[in-house]
């Protein structure tokens, strides 16, 4: 009597076992997209921008006036920062766009290929801008002088690596 409760005990371990190896819900044909997400904690996100180019916009003003432009100096740094503005504004309509499709009200949905076919069309302009932020990123740079450019690097990666406006990242 007893080997049979250990046998049963063993043969219930075992499956047990196997059925926590498959995926959940797998079984109900659902897609783990549909399964529920468990929430993470705060500690353990990370606080990357989600597009550089906001990021670095919201830097803008205080970088302007904490680089004292003069002449020149402040007619290029208009073009630089038109640039960062159309990019960061081409991100919050794409982000705009996306969530409309999860929400689409009475609108119907787009076929797969207009989809796609936006998204191209989109990462097109926005290759273009991207270059004509460099070319006047590097027609400003040419103008500053040393103080001025290490004070533009150093502000330029802190805007991507502790943006304004979000928490800093958890210290390693």
């Amino acid at each position: 009597m007893k080997l049979r409760s250990l046998l049963l005990l063993a043969c219930c371990v075992a499956l047990a076992d196997a059925s926590a190896q498959r995926f959940p819900g797998r079984d109900r044909g659902e897609s783990p997209r549909d399964m529920p997400r468990k929430e993470q904690p705060a500690s353990s996100r990370t606080s990357m921008p989600t597009d550089p180019f906001s990021a670095l916009e919201r830097e803008m003003p205080s970088l302007r006036t904490d680089l004292q432009l003069k002449g020149e100096q402040a007619a290029a740094w208009q073009a630089f920062e038109r640039d960062v503005r159309d990019l960061a504004e081409m991100g919050r309509q794409r982000t705009r766009f996306l969530l409309a499709l999860r929400d689409p009200g009475d609108k119907p949905l787009p076929s797969a290929a207009d989809l796609l076919g936006r998204i191209d069309q989109e990462d097109r302009r926005r290759a273009e801008a991207s270059a004509d932020l460099k070319h006047h990123f590097d027609a400003l740079y040419a103008l500053l002088d040393d103080a001025q450019r290490r004070m533009i690097d150093r502000r330029i990666v802190l805007s991507q690596t502790e943006p304004l406006g979000q928490e800093a990242p958890p210290k390693r």
